[in-house]
């Protein structure tokens, strides 16, 4: 006869087993057994193990200390019936329960009533923090806010409610709301611990196929249901990260994020989580590989804030900065469904000026309808980018305007940049001549300057919410409208900058005839490029046009290929090339040695465009590679590519015993200190740390600065080699400063 222990983990970690259908039956001294259901059972706790009497699965003895019984692998109780889709150990199952009105008490959701039902048309999603009344309660105004809070979320017809920083007299006013028990299925047993412990409470109006809870840590978890959306199964999910009145708030959200990239990735099918990430920045979705509904909804650069201290007098309560932010979001992996709908909820006062909450709700409905690739950039932001092109190309009369880089190719990223030539007749200064033009023609571009340092004169600004870097090039004696052609006759710097329109040309013809093959590879390839920071030349990277030329080539060497395959074929070429061969088309090679690792540009004047990657880059470049191709080797050929997992961005304490931030000034003082990342690193290498790392974007800024943090690698210079490094590398930066991290505070990577 085994031991309760062994039953107890038997039932917790094996996946045959349904914990949520199991009780134990635990000695009370001078009474009857309590009976206490398994997923509330804490092992090591109070209770030791000889306390435990028997075991009980759908009624039935299962196990019995006093007579012997033990019969857990000779019956059916207890048993999963159909396959779940919340993976056991990660989630640890609930029971979701229903009001009852002829026994007026909430009860168990009997199985079959659980079988999710075919449906038609949205389903509509909502997440809302409630504000707490822990803190401040003297200031929030909770007995006033809490019906304001029931009106607004019966008048939300939301089909499934996710809610934060609920309390358990929160839940008391939700279950005995009519409209709560009339329509609402409550995802866990209402009189357990999870809402006092977690703060997470899920509301479906919909049948509750599964429910389940993973631990993240004190006090943080992730609960989900699994629900029939428009589009079949769909796994909706809840969580809430640690914020920055943590101590190592930071530190703390890396981890969760961690955690859930792991434990979400096994989930099967669609998946929508929702919550309060508490980081204003794109790095839940990135790090989740999960797409934003309300960028999809309104766009890549509409920041909208769900938490507003300049106008929400509760958010300036519980604001450490007053800074406004989006920290609430509905995240998507779904293949079939769209957001048709984000709207925020709770954005108007009572009429004596009291809100609802500190944070706004978010609505959000969902569709049948396929929801555009993570990485595929949608229409929206494709007009306009080709209208930037369009009224940059207006404001040069007389030059020829080429589009140039990753949108030329096809495989940008939403959001990228717009990478431009621009050929001006004549002999004039062209940079300031384009400067002058723009200024006058494009009054609502912002953040003109011309880029220090460059080979050909350029300029960078921003313009209807996208990036743009414009080259400059004077075309003298040659029409502009054939400079491209006629390049070897414009110097040798010029005819680089050329170059790059007929490289996009030749890297894109290059694949055919799998070019859609490519584009998709492409997009796969650079978004988990910059998920790894490997994707930025001036911080010793490999640009853009280096990873097309790679995916370029595999594309046209595989054949047409299924998404995942042709991933995972990328990845098992280059974790196992020999870097001492140069990668290029057949051309001849460039002039010289070719350096660590070498990708040659595909048309003349044909050069490396990996001159900047050190012996120490190409080392983690190679590990890279190789840690995505063992991600992908367990993955199956038929299955979603794991993002979550190729995206986690590194962890700030795997490779370096210590880390230094560089903060600069924003605007032209940013782009200076880029152009001397490569001489910074190679400073430190000379001072005994050849492995040092800079991540290529800021971890943090202020008002007036901006902080990117330095990897010192295993062997860092103390804080005063550190320090006339700084002084001598960031020479001519006013107020730029380079100093050692103390430890513990380690910069979180984005």
């Amino acid at each position: 006869m085994r031991t309760s222990e062994e039953i107890y983990h038997r039932v917790r970690w094996d996946g045959r087993f349904d914990p949520a259908r199991f009780v134990m039956g635990v000695a009370q001294r001078g009474r009857e057994a309590k009976r206490v259901p398994l997923p509330r059972f804490t092992p090591g706790g109070e209770v030791p193990w000889h306390r435990v009497l028997f075991f009980e699965a759908d009624g039935e003895l299962v196990w019995d200390r006093s007579s012997g019984t033990d019969r857990i692998d000779a019956t059916e109780a207890g048993r999963v019936r159909v396959p779940r889709r919340l993976p056991s150990p990660y989630f640890v199952s609930r029971t979701p329960h229903a009001y009852a009105a002829d026994r007026s008490a909430w009860v168990p959701v009997d199985e079959e009533a659980r079988t999710p039902e075919p449906r038609s048309g949205p389903l509509t999603v909502l997440t809302w923090n409630t504000l707490w009344d822990r803190y401040d309660s003297e200031l929030i105004h909770t007995a006033r806010r809490r019906p304001l809070l029931l009106d607004a979320l019966r008048d939300a017809d939301a089909d499934v409610i996710a809610l934060q920083e609920a309390e358990p007299a929160l839940l008391g006013l939700l279950l005995a709301a009519p409209w709560v028990r009339a329509e609402y299925t409550v995802w866990a047993d209402p009189a357990g611990r999870d809402t006092g412990e977690y703060g997470l409470l899920l509301l479906s109006r919909v049948p509750v196929a599964e429910a389940g809870l993973h631990a993240l840590g004190p006090h943080k978890a992730v609960a989900a249901v699994v629900v029939t959306g428009p589009d079949g199964p769909l796994t909706v999910a809840v969580t809430h990260l640690s914020s920055d009145h943590s101590a190592d708030g930071a530190g703390r959200r890396d981890a969760e994020l961690a955690d859930l990239a792991t434990g979400l990735a096994a989930v099967e099918g669609d998946l929508a989580l929702l919550g309060d990430f508490n980081d204003g920045g794109s790095t839940p979705q990135d790090r989740l590989g999960m797409a934003d509904a309300w960028s999809l909804a309104h766009g890549a650069d509409d920041r909208t804030p769900t938490f507003d201290p300049s106008v929400n007098a509760l958010a300036a309560v519980s604001s450490l900065t007053g800074r406004v932010s989006r920290l609430d979001r509905v995240l998507l992996r779904a293949e079939g469904l769209r957001p048709a709908s984000a709207v925020l909820l709770g954005r108007v006062p009572a009429p004596d000026g009291l809100y609802v909450s500190d944070h706004f709700g978010v609505r959000v409905e969902l569709a049948a309808g396929e929801l555009p690739a993570m990485d595929e950039t949608d229409a929206a932001d494709e007009a306009r980018a080709a209208g930037v092109v369009r009224r940059v190309a207006a404001a040069l009369p007389g030059a020829s305007v080429h589009l140039t880089g990753s949108r030329r190719m096809g495989c940008a990223l939403p959001g990228a940049d717009v990478d431009l030539v621009a050929v001006l007749p004549g002999t004039v200064d062209p940079a300031a001549t384009v400067r002058k033009l723009l200024a006058g023609a494009l009054p609502d571009a912002t953040g003109l300057r011309e880029v220090a340092g460059a080979r050909v004169p350029g300029l960078r600004f921003a313009l209807d919410g996208l990036g743009v870097d414009l080259v400059t090039v004077a075309a003298g004696t040659v029409p502009p409208a054939g400079a491209v052609g006629r390049r070897d006759e414009l110097g040798a710097a010029a005819a680089v900058a050329l170059s790059a329109v007929s490289d996009a040309e030749a890297v894109a013809g290059a694949a055919d005839p799998h070019r859609a093959a490519f584009v998709r590879l492409a997009r796969e390839v650079k978004g988990w490029a910059r998920a790894r920071g490997l994707d930025s030349a001036p911080f010793g990277g490999l640009p853009g046009l280096a990873w097309a030329v790679l995916a370029a080539r595999t594309a046209r060497e595989s054949g047409q290929s299924a998404p995942l395959p042709l991933l995972r074929h990328f990845f098992a070429t280059w974790a196992t090339w020999d870097w001492a061969e140069p990668v290029g088309d057949g051309l001849q090679a460039s002039p010289g040695t070719p350096g660590p690792l070498t990708v040659l540009t595909p048309t003349a004047p044909v050069r490396s465009c990996t001159a900047q990657v050190s012996p120490a880059g190409r080392e983690l470049i190679a590990g890279e590679l190789l840690r995505a191709w063992e991600i992908l080797e367990s993955a199956a050929d038929a299955g979603p590519v794991p993002r979550a997992l190729l995206r986690t961005p590194p962890s700030p304490y795997a490779d370096h015993a210590a880390w230094a931030l560089v903060s600069v000034r924003h605007g032209a003082d940013e782009g200076r200190f880029r152009g001397r990342v490569l001489a910074l690193l190679a400073a430190l290498a000379q001072a005994g740390a050849p492995d040092a790392r800079a991540w290529p974007r800021p971890c943090g800024s202020d008002a007036t600065h901006v902080q990117y943090a330095l990897g010192l690698g295993r062997t860092p210079p103390g804080p005063a080699r550190l320090a006339e490094i700084g002084a001598e590398l960031l020479r001519g930066l006013p107020d730029a400063t380079l100093h050692h991290v103390p430890t513990g505070q380690e910069p979180e990577l984005r």
